[in-house]
């Protein structure tokens, strides 16, 4: 399951990339704002990653998980409301905290499994998860 939402969360912040030519003259967006909303999304993502790890320790993944998909699910649909420069780099904003999930699909595999196999079962969760980008590049 951890690698099913690390995909989705890829998924859900590379949808825009393949239709930023739509995007940009339906919203009139000028380069500098299209920047600015991918500045933002990699922003969430930090910021988001270093509190995951707290949650997780805390909560534990399968709850970090949750409340990272469940908290970006609004953005995602708030995507097609967006109006101006402004509504788009909020989605994109937060949206991109989806991508800290990629903490909690290490910090899950790595209790999941063996010390002997950890390291094939990190590599494997993170792999399929990445994948959601090549997926949405291609579906999009």
């Amino acid at each position: 399951l951890s690698w099913m939402s690390f995909f989705c969360s890829f998924v859900s912040t590379f949808a825009a990339a393949p239709l930023i030519p739509v995007i940009r003259n339906d919203l009139n967006l000028t380069q500098a704002e299209l920047a600015n909303a991918g500045i933002a999304a990699v922003t969430g993502t930090i910021a988001c990653r270093i509190t995951m790890g707290v949650i997780c320790d805390v909560f534990g993944p399968r709850y970090g998980h949750s409340f990272l998909l469940l908290g970006a699910t609004p953005a995602v649909f708030g995507m097609a409301l967006a109006n101006s420069a402004i509504s788009f780099l909020l989605c994109r904003f937060f949206i991109g905290f989806s991508l800290a999930t990629f903490v909690a699909t290490q910090f899950w595999s790595s209790v999941m499994f063996n010390g002997k196999i950890v390291g094939t079962a990190n590599a494997t969760t993170a792999g399929w998860g990445n994948l959601g980008g090549g997926v949405t590049q291609f579906l999009m």
